[in-house]
């Protein structure tokens, strides 16, 4: 069970840190960021917390080059911190967002397909084709 003061914490956040918060709180409470996601949603809908959730072995892996699991509201991930004339010419070809496979960072992507991705959260490389 996740401290009350942890769960107001996150429910001050927006979308996108609460979600880069999951995994951070996950790993100071030996929980899975799905774990602590879960947590928080049955907290703000005032449900029991489960007591049992899944592992993450038992959680499905998404391998890379398969389907990419998307994100609603693509251009809230849209970087801003390359103010160079390259920079703003790949950020203006953002026009998805996906979860990261391995920490579930959302990472603001062009529509190209198919696409290596570098996660800059866990440096993970992902090949996404759908």
């Amino acid at each position: 069970m996740l401290p009350e003061h942890v769960l107001t914490k996150l429910d001050g956040m927006d979308d996108y840190d609460r979600m880069l918060a999951f995994d951070r709180i996950g790993k100071d409470h030996r929980l899975s960021a799905a774990e602590v996601e879960a947590h928080y949603r049955a907290w703000t809908s005032g449900v029991a917390v489960p007591s049992t959730l899944a592992s993450p072995e038992q959680a499905p892996s998404v391998p890379s080059g398969q389907a990419a699991n998307f994100v609603q509201d693509a251009a809230r991930y849209r970087p801003s911190y390359d103010p160079s004339k390259e920079g703003r010419a790949r950020q203006s070809q953002i026009e998805q967002a996906v979860m990261c496979p391995m920490c579930n960072s959302a990472l603001g992507i062009p529509a190209t397909r198919p696409i290596k991705v570098t996660c800059p959260n866990c440096m993970a490389e992902s090949t996404f084709t759908a």
